[in-house]
C-alpha cells in the first residue's frame, strides 16, 4: 500500500484516487508522470535558497547599474566640480603668499559660515515633490483603449464585414486621435510621425483622411486637429445605432461615454504639456543649487594648520584644520546627494522626451492597437465550461497544491500534455526569464 504525499506546506495528506485499487501498468506510468510533474511545480513555487553572495551583496548590486543610475547623470559635474576644488586647493597651498593665505583663510572661514544657512533642502524638497507628481499624474492620465474596445466588442454584435468594419475603424480612429494629440508634446513620437506622410505610410489614417486633418506641423498651442477622428468615431456610431447595429440605447449611452473618457485623458495630457511648471520656480532653484556648491568650492576647502605667532615655542595657539586630507570626503557626498536631487527633477520635468527613464510610447502606442484590434475583431471562442478544481469546496481556499480530486487529476494531466519539454530542450528551461518590469526597474 502507497504512502499519502504530504502537503509541504499544511503537513496533510493528499488523498490518492489510486489507492486500494489494482493499477495498471499505464496506471503506474501515468501516476508517476503525475508525481514529477508535481514535484517540479513544488520546486518552482518554494523556490531555491538565498545564496551567501546574495546576502552579503543585498541591494548593494543596485548601485552597480549604470543606465538610469546616479552615476550617469553626474559623473561629468562631478568630475568638473572635483579639478576645479583642486586647481583652488592647489593655488591657496603653492602659489599664494603668507599674508595671502591669511586673507585666503579668513574668507574660507566666512564662506563656511554663510553657505550652509541656504535653505537648500527646503526648496529642493518642494521642487522635486512637485516635479515627481506631474511625471506620474501624466503617466497615470494616458488613455488606454481597453475598455472601448470591450465595449465595441460586446455592443456592436456580428462578425459580418460591416459590423467588423466598425468596430476596427472607431480603434483605429481613437488611436489615430492618441498619436496626433501626444506627438505635439512627445519627442519619441514626433521622431517617429514628424508628418501625416508617416501617419499615412504606418496605415492609421487613410490619405483622404490625412487630407481632412490637415497637415498637423503648426506650432501654436491649439492649431492641432487631434479631436476630429473622435468626431467621426462618435458619427459613426451614431449611425450604427440608426441601422440597428447597435440595438441598446443605454450600450450605446455607455459606448459613447467611452470616446469621450478617452479624448478627456488625452486632453488632460495635452494641458500638462501646454501649462509646465513656472520658469520662475525652476530659475530660483537651480540658482540656490549652484551658487551652494560654487561658494562651496572656496568654504570647504582644507586650511592649513599653523601657529598664531611663529616664534612662540610653549602653549602656542593654533589656527587650521587639525587633519589635511586634501580631498572633500563630505562635500562630495552632498554633491552627490543635492546635484542628484535636482538631475532627477531635470530628467522627470518632461517625461515625454528621450531619456532612460522616459515613457516608452513607441512600444505603448504598439501594444494600444494590437490588443484594441485583437479584441474587437477576435474570433476565437471563449474556452468551454467545465468544473474547476474548486467545484467540490464549500469555502474555495487559493492553495499552491491543492487536495487531490478528479478536477485537479485532470488540471495535472493537461499541463503534462501542454507543457510538457520537448526532448533536448532541457537546457532552455535554465535560462533565467527577466521581465520587462525588471528590465526596467533596477530595484527588481
Amino acid at each position: 500500500m502507497h504512502r499519502k504525499p504530504q502537503n509541504p506546506q499544511q503537513g496533510h495528506p493528499i488523498p490518492n484516487p489510486q489507492e486500494g485499487s489494482m493499477e495498471s501498468p499505464n496506471g503506474k506510468e501515468k501516476k508517476s508522470r503525475l508525481n514529477q510533474l508535481e514535484d517540479g511545480i513544488k520546486e518552482q513555487v518554494e523556490g531555491k535558497r538565498t545564496t551567501l553572495t546574495e546576502m552579503m551583496l543585498g541591494e548593494s548590486r543596485v548601485m552597480c547599474r549604470w543606465r538610469s543610475s546616479l552615476w550617469k547623470l553626474l559623473w561629468r559635474e562631478l568630475l568638473v566640480y572635483t579639478l576645479a576644488f583642486f586647481f583652488i586647493s592647489f593655488i591657496y597651498r603653492y602659489a599664494l603668499s603668507f599674508s595671502q593665505q591669511t586673507d585666503f583663510e579668513k574668507l574660507a572661514r566666512w564662506c563656511n559660515k554663510m553657505y550652509s544657512t541656504l535653505p537648500i533642502t527646503f526648496l529642493l524638497g518642494f521642487y522635486v515633490s512637485l516635479v515627481v507628481k506631474r511625471w506620474w499624474e501624466q503617466y497615470c492620465k494616458l488613455p488606454w483603449p481597453d475598455s472601448l474596445c470591450f465595449y465595441l466588442r460586446g455592443l456592436v454584435i456580428g462578425d459580418g464585414p460591416e459590423p467588423r468594419l466598425l468596430r476596427r475603424t472607431v480603434v483605429r480612429y481613437c488611436m489615430l486621435s492618441y498619436v496626433l494629440c501626444i506627438k505635439r508634446v512627445s519627442a519619441r513620437l514626433r521622431r517617429r510621425f514628424p508628418s501625416m506622410q508617416e501617419v499615412v505610410r504606418c496605415g492609421l489614417a487613410r490619405p483622404d483622411e490625412a487630407h481632412m486633418l490637415g497637415t498637423e506641423i503648426s506650432h501654436e498651442m491649439y492649431g492641432s486637429n487631434w479631436w476630429m477622428p473622435m468626431q467621426w468615431a462618435t458619427s459613426l456610431i451614431t449611425g450604427a445605432q440608426g441601422d440597428g447595429l447597435i440595438k441598446s440605447a443605454p450600450g450605446f449611452s455607455g459606448l459613447l461615454g467611452q470616446i469621450s473618457a478617452f479624448r478627456t485623458s488625452l486632453t488632460d495630457v495635452a494641458t500638462y504639456g501646454h501649462i509646465p511648471v513656472p520658469l520662475v520656480y525652476t530659475q530660483v532653484v537651480t540658482l540656490a543649487v549652484y551658487i551652494h556648491f560654487a561658494v562651496s568650492l572656496i568654504g570647504e576647502q582644507w586650511l592649513l594648520r599653523r601657529k598664531t605667532d611663529p616664534m612662540c615655542t610653549k602653549n602656542c595657539n593654533w589656527t587650521g584644520d587639525e587633519i589635511d586630507l586634501y580631498y572633500p570626503i563630505f562635500m562630495t557626498i552632498k554633491f552627490l546627494f543635492y546635484m542628484g536631487w535636482l538631475r532627477v527633477a531635470d530628467t522627470l520635468y518632461n517625461p515625454f522626451g528621450e531619456d532612460d527613464d522616459d515613457f516608452e510610447l513607441n512600444e505603448l502606442i504598439n501594444r494600444h492597437f494590437r490588443v484594441g484590434m485583437s479584441i474587437v475583431d477576435s474570433t476565437k471562442p471563449a474556452p468551454p465550461l467545465r468544473r474547476d478544481v474548486f467545484w467540490d469546496q464549500a469555502e474555495p481556499v487559493l492553495d499552491d497544491f491543492p487536495a487531490w480530486s478528479d478536477e485537479y487529476a485532470a488540471t495535472m494531466a493537461q499541463m503534462e500534455r501542454d507543457y510538457d519539454t520537448p526532448e533536448g530542450k532541457e537546457a532552455a528551461d535554465d535560462e533565467a526569464y527577466m521581465m520587462p518590469m525588471e528590465q526596467r526597474d533596477p530595484m527588481m
